[in-house]
């Protein structure tokens, strides 16, 4: 029984495991740049106690995403979609301090970090619903790892067309 199970995965259950791996790697790594700081010689990197919250919301960023890791690893997909879900909005923490004190400009020339300001908390929350509720367990990997789809296809698409049309 447990082997037709195994060979009835669909496709999206399968691209699940990958894209959470990945984008936990990518939270774990998105948090120790955030501590990087200190031990590169930027002793405020923010002013006041924004670099602070900042370094600490980016250490426990990267534990989240150790986290994922571990429960990824023991095949766990809802505990590993909880703990990214919970790495991205520390991630997502880590960056009010700075947004409190120059704000968000949706009418500047980068129009897209502003909507990835927005929507990521909301993937995240969405997501660790679907997984707290064990309801759909694939779609809640899948929803929490679209910013990771996002930014692969980006990444190919710019790849194809340096190599179509050269810098």
């Amino acid at each position: 029984m447990a082997r037709e199970e195994q060979q009835n995965k669909s496709l999206a259950a399968k691209a699940a495991w990958p894209l959470l791996v990945l984008t936990a790697a990518l939270q774990a790594y998105s948090g120790l740049s955030f501590v990087a700081y200190f031990f590169m010689g930027v002793l405020n990197p923010a002013s006041g106690p924004g670099g602070w919250t900042a370094a600490t919301m980016g250490g426990l960023q990267s534990v989240a995403a150790v986290v994922a890791f571990v429960l990824a690893a023991r095949r766990d997909l809802r505990g590993a979609t909880l703990a990214v879900a919970g790495s991205m909005m520390l991630g997502w923490l880590s960056t009010l301090p700075s947004v409190v004190e120059q704000g968000l400009n949706f009418h500047g020339d980068d129009k897209v970090t502003p909507v990835i300001f927005v929507v990521s908390p909301l993937l995240a929350i969405a997501a660790a619903t679907l997984a707290w509720r064990n309801v759909y367990p694939i779609a809640a990997a899948l929803i929490v790892s679209a910013m990771t789809f996002v930014g692969i296809l980006v990444v190919i698409a710019f790849a194809i067309v340096i190599a179509m049309y050269g810098f």
